[in-house]
C-alpha cells in the first residue's frame, strides 16, 4: 500500500488541517512528509517529519525533493501550490524513476491551466459557456478593449493571465466610486474613470479583459481519472473572493457536478483539482478558474464526509473509489484554534 506521502506548502493556512486529515485516512498508517520554504510553516508540526527546501521557482528545488522521495522512501507526492506543480511535473520522469507517483497532471496540461486566456479558449472550443474575454497583447490592444467593454457590458473585469489568488485583478463597477478591495482579498473593485484615470496606463500586459461576472461564487473539488470525475464536490463560498477563506456551504447541484465532469474530460485530468466559479448576469455558474493543484479549502467538503484523500490513496494503489453516501447542503465554517509544540522545530 502506498502510504508515505510529501505535501509541499505545508506553510498554508489550512495545511494542519489537510495534514491531520491526511494522516486519519480510513487506509491507515498514512505518514506524511511536508515541505515549505519556510522555517517556521506551521505544518510541520503536525506532519510526521519536515523539511525546508527552496520555493518552488528556484532552480535547485526539484532536486531537494528528490533527494527527500529517496531519503524517507517517499510513494506519493502531492503538490499543494502551482509553482511546486509545475516544477515537479517537469521532473516527473525522475520522480517517478525513484518509485515515487507524482499525483498532477503532465506538464502541458498544467501550464494551460495556469494560462486563463489558454483554459478559457480551450474550455470555450469544447463547447462550455464562457464569458465573453479577450486577450490584450499590448497597451494599446488594452486600452481599446478596455474602452469596447466599458462600451458593451459597462461592468467588466481586467485580470493578469497568470497571477492566482486574485493578485493583480481589477473589477470596473457602476455602483461605486473610487477604488476598495474586494472582502478582504487582493482583488481591487473601482469605478470606470478611476480605472480610466488611476489603474489603465499602469496595467500589466498581456491581461485578460472579461464581461464581471457576480455572486454567489464556487469551488468545485474534485478527483478526476483519465478525464472522468470519480468524485466532486461544489462548496458555495461564503466570501466569494475566496480569499480570506471563511467557510463554504457544500452544494450538492447536478448542474455543477455536470460542469465539473465537462471540464475534466476537456483537459483529460487525473488526481485532485479545484475549479473556481462564479455567476453571470443571466444566473448561470461560469468557471473563471482551473486551479493546476488541490485547494487547501478541500478539508471543507472532507471534513463534512467527503472522502477526497481516502480516494486519493485508492487510487495511487490501483483501488476503487469507496461507494459513500455524499451529504447534502452542509454549512463549515473554519474558526482560531490553538496547539501545544514542543520548543524548539521538529525536523
Amino acid at each position: 500500500m502506498r502510504s508515505r506521502i510529501l505535501v509541499t506548502a505545508a506553510g498554508g493556512v489550512l495545511a494542519p488541517l489537510n495534514i491531520c486529515l491526511l494522516k486519519q485516512s480510513r487506509h491507515g498508517g498514512v505518514w506524511v512528509l511536508g515541505v515549505d520554504s519556510r522555517a517556521e510553516a506551521a505544518g510541520r508540526y503536525f506532519a510526521d517529519a519536515f523539511a525546508q527546501v527552496p520555493p518552488g521557482g528556484d532552480p535547485g528545488y526539484a532536486d531537494s525533493i528528490l533527494a527527500l522521495i529517496e531519503r524517507h522512501r517517499i510513494e506519493i507526492v502531492l503538490p499543494w501550490s502551482d509553482e511546486e506543480a509545475l516544477a515537479l511535473a517537469a521532473e516527473r520522469a525522475r520522480i517517478e524513476a525513484s518509485g515515487a507517483l507524482l499525483a498532477c497532471a503532465p506538464l502541458a496540461t498544467l501550464r494551460t491551466m495556469s494560462d486563463k486566456f489558454a483554459t478559457y479558449r480551450l474550455l470555450q472550443q469544447a463547447g462550455l459557456a464562457m464569458p465573453s474575454f479577450v486577450k490584450a497583447e499590448t497597451a494599446d490592444a488594452l486600452f481599446a478593449a478596455v474602452h469596447r467593454f466599458a462600451r458593451e457590458f459597462g461592468e467588466f473585469a481586467v485580470k493578469p493571465t497568470t497571477a492566482r489568488g486574485n493578485r493583480g485583478t481589477v473589477v470596473v463597477r457602476s455602483d461605486i466610486h473610487g477604488a476598495m478591495p474586494y472582502m478582504g482579498s487582493r482583488e481591487l473593485h473601482m469605478d470606470l474613470d478611476t480605472f480610466r484615470n488611476d489603474h489603465l496606463a499602469t496595467t500589466a500586459v498581456p491581461a485578460i479583459i472579461m464581461e464581471r461576472l457576480y455572486p454567489p461564487a464556487y469551488d468545485i473539488d474534485v478527483l478526476a481519472q483519465n478525464g472522468k470525475v470519480l468524485r466532486a464536490m461544489p462548496r458555495r463560498r461564503l466570501n466569494p473572493s475566496g480569499v480570506p477563506y471563511t467557510g463554504s456551504v457544500l452544494t450538492p447541484s447536478q448542474p455543477l457536478f455536470d460542469l465539473a465532469g465537462r471540464i475534466a474530460q476537456a483537459l483529460e485530468l487525473s488526481w485532485l483539482y479545484d475549479f473556481d466559479l462564479m455567476t453571470n448576469a443571466k444566473g448561470k455558474a461560469i468557471v473563471i478558474e482551473v486551479n493546476p493543484r488541490p485547494s487547501g479549502s478541500i478539508a471543507a467538503a472532507i471534513l463534512a464526509g467527503v472522502p477526497f484523500y481516502d480516494d486519493l490513496i485508492a487510487l495511487a494503489n490501483g483501488l476503487s473509489v469507496a461507494n459513500v453516501n455524499l451529504p447534502g447542503e452542509t454549512t463549515v465554517i473554519p474558526y482560531m484554534d490553538c496547539v501545544l509544540a514542543p520548543t524548539g522545530l521538529p525536523s
